[in-house]
């Protein structure tokens, strides 16, 4: 048997459902007899909370604003609908599982009391993690805790002063990213653990390290996370763990080493942002990216419109006044990777559903049509691809592929075709061939001639979510929020804004050379309101006369007028960073107008959905070359 004083730790963060949380609703695996000795620390309702947490901020923010429609009015609301951040976020937290310190075990009490322990000091050490809802579930087969918090900081320029946002919270309480591996959020749940251990050992216990996983990491970025780290690293990285009277002087000089070459690298990256920060008058601030594809992406695109950053593995530094810039950007990036064969499975049934009558109906397509085999029965349908080795159950794929669920999408297949038609009836001249384009390319889907892509890999397939559709719709957007309502307005609007983005730059030069005359010539100028001015010495005298030309070149009568004129010399960068920020949101309008005009040109000459076509028979002929040239290549020679 194993050592009851031997426990595992569980630690993950996630999403989080309130109501299950509050037993709103009951899950098959809760103890309703038990319901009524769980633990409540907060019930509050998010909404009140963030009355508390941002209401101040809100009215800070529209006061400052001039025009109505940039005012918030609800913000919680605009954080449900961002992509970036979430509403709140949950931990999950456990202490050994149902056979050492489960329900009727000898360690439950001391279970909950650490649980307790860990929870009333939660929002000590984590200041700008609010907390609103908070319950230890003794309702089911292990006491665990769902603590549900709303990350803030207070750093933000932009926008509120008071935000939403878990990587700017957990910076603001000192937890740095130094990798992809040790990202703010992965250092922050190991500073957690470690609380979690030192109560452990204050009750008796030890952490049993055999199982330790990744309980907040998704499988497939555990896999792509394991891929990437080095041998070497993981092994120092367990050397690490164990204490250092254990460690032999050849384990030690290990991690001495890895930690002089992460120093190393540390001491290179921030020369180059203090280099580039004091070149172009404002602080870096790191946007965080895990995907190296990603990176060199956005690192192109920021090279291309001339903003300054510095790249590391998973994150790039760029100034403050560049975030939005640089979000737009890696907004644009689409990732290229194959998908699973269960994926495919999901993404056949979902463009059957926009030709089919009924799921009878989907059923037999995917068998005639696709070839695939059917199973099916009183308790589940199953589906095998030709591709396949066995057959898959539909419920397996998610709750959108149950029967009733299918048949409710295939009952709704229409609103989407049916609202492009309405809006192109009232489409103009310019707007007309994108929305008849649009529906050219649902009848391709739906003919199954072209295998639609996603727009989000991680959500089911529909035309909202079909990746050419939303291309498509994001000019619509460009003409109208640029305002561009003919073909000559889109032309002129890119020799407009390449005329803005060189004179801007111009100007920028201009200011920037600027600085070393200014600095010069006030220097000079106070030689006229100095003790030297009446000094006899020849040479002072050529200074002092120089020192009169540049004050009547600025007008300088008095110290009050050096005073202003050296506040205009302060001023410079100010004006120079404006610039800069006007220049980029130039440089983003431009860029979309000529996406704009390339759609545009593709679209009036016939060849879109032909192109559109040709590449997917290109990448299917190269799919199948590729297998082809491994049977061929001849075996190497050693």
């Amino acid at each position: 048997m194993s050592n009851s004083k031997n426990v595992s730790l569980s630690f993950r963060i996630d999403d989080g459902v309130i109501e299950h949380n509050n037993r709103d609703f009951i899950a098959k695996n809760v103890n309703r007899d038990r319901i009524s000795l769980n633990i409540a620390y907060k019930k509050e309702k998010i909404e009140d909370k963030y009355h508390e947490l941002f209401d101040k901020a809100v009215e800070e923010y529209n006061a400052k604003q001039k025009r109505a429609d940039r005012k918030k009015s609800d913000y919680l609301h605009e954080i449900m609908k961002s992509k970036k951040e979430k509403p709140f976020r949950e931990i999950i937290v456990q202490i050994g599982d149902k056979d050492n310190c489960g329900i009727g075990t000898i360690n439950e009490e001391a279970a909950k009391e650490m649980l307790d322990e860990y929870m009333l000091e939660f929002e000590k050490r984590n200041p700008n993690l609010k907390v609103f809802n908070a319950v230890m579930h003794l309702d089911e087969a292990t006491p665990h805790l769902h603590i549900d918090f709303i990350p803030i900081c207070h750093s933000h320029k932009q926008g509120l002063s008071t935000a939403v946002s878990l990587k700017g919270a957990l910076l603001e309480q000192g937890f740095y990213s130094v990798n992809r591996s040790a990202n703010e959020q992965t250092i922050w749940a190991e500073k957690e653990k470690d609380h979690l251990e030192a109560i452990l050992k204050k009750h008796g216990f030890t952490r049993d390290n055999k199982n330790i996983h990744r309980d907040y990491m998704k499988v497939d970025e555990y896999k792509e996370y394991a891929q990437k780290i080095q041998e070497m690293n993981s092994h120092i990285n367990e050397l690490k763990k164990k204490p250092a009277d254990e460690l032999t002087i050849e384990e030690l000089a290990k991690i001495k080493n890895q930690n002089d070459f992460l120093r190393s690298e540390i001491q290179k990256r921030d020369e180059k942002i203090r280099i580039l920060s004091k070149r172009v008058g404002a602080k870096f601030v790191p946007f965080d990216v895990y995907s190296q594809d990603k990176i060199m992406f956005v690192c192109a695109e920021l090279e291309r419109i001339g903003v300054p950053f510095v790249a590391e593995s998973n994150s790039i530094y760029i100034p403050e006044y560049a975030q939005k810039t640089c979000a737009a950007v890696a907004a644009k990036f689409i990732p290229q990777k194959n998908i699973g064969i269960r994926a495919e499975i999901a993404l056949d049934i979902d463009r059957l559903i926009y030709s089919s009558e009924n799921l009878t109906d989907l059923l037999q397509k995917l068998k005639t049509e696709l070839g695939y085999e059917i199973k099916s029965d009183a308790k589940y349908i199953a589906v095998k691809s030709p591709k396949a080795q066995r057959f898959v159950r539909l419920k397996s794929l998610g709750d959108e592929y149950l029967p009733k669920n299918l048949e409710k999408r295939i009952a709704e297949k229409e609103k989407f075709p049916n609202a492009v038609a309405a809006k192109s009836k009232a489409a103009n001249e310019i707007e007309q061939p994108f929305y008849t384009t649009i529906t050219r390319t649902i009848i391709e889907i739906r003919t199954l001639r072209y295998s639609p892509r996603k727009t989000n890999p991680k959500k089911i397939y529909t035309f909202d979510n079909d990746r050419d559709i939303n291309f498509l719709s994001e000019q619509l957007l460009t003409m109208h929020d640029l305002n561009l309502d003919s073909r000559d307005k889109i032309y002129a609007a890119a020799e407009d804004f390449t005329k803005n983005i060189s004179e801007k730059n111009e100007k920028i030069n201009q200011l920037n050379s600027e600085i070393p005359t200014l600095k010069s010539d006030i220097a000079q100028i106070k030689l006229l309101f100095s003790d030297l001015k009446n000094s006899k010495d020849t040479m002072t005298q050529m200074k002092i006369s120089a020192a009169r030309e540049k004050a009547e070149k600025y007008g300088i009568k008095s110290e009050e007028d050096i005073e202003n004129l050296d506040r205009r010399l302060k001023l410079i960068p100010m004006y120079i960073q404006n610039l800069k920020s006007e220049l980029i949101e130039e440089q983003l309008k431009l860029a979309r107008v000529k996406t704009l005009i390339g759609a545009y040109e593709e679209i009036v000459e016939g060849n879109y959905i032909d192109n559109l076509l040709k590449a997917q028979k290109e990448q299917e002929n190269k799919s199948k070359q590729e297998p082809e040239q491994q049977k061929q290549a001849p075996d190497r020679i050693i």
